[in-house]
């Protein structure tokens, strides 16, 4: 099952020496990223101020067996979790 995450989804993100993705930090509890399974850029609407998107996506596992989805907002400049597998 697919849990889609529309609020309080905003995260902190860290990355390593080489501004790899490292971990992120969630509702109060820290997330070590142990390996990104998909990347991708999102940038539709770009004529548009009302509808425009520029996103990267990550799916991500982490070390303490969470299977989701975040993305960083070019627009808001903010990190975001989307989605969380079960």
């Amino acid at each position: 099952m697919t849990r889609l995450w529309t609020r309080d989804n905003d995260i902190s993100v860290q990355t390593d020496t080489h501004d790899n993705l490292s971990a992120f930090r969630w509702q109060g509890r820290a997330h070590t990223i142990q390996r990104i399974w998909q990347c991708w850029q999102v940038d539709s609407d770009w004529w548009s101020e009302a509808g425009a998107v520029s996103r990267i996506y990550y799916t991500l596992t982490t070390k303490e067996n969470l299977l989701c989805v975040i993305y960083y907002d070019y627009l808001q400049e903010g990190w975001h979790l989307t989605k969380v597998y079960d």
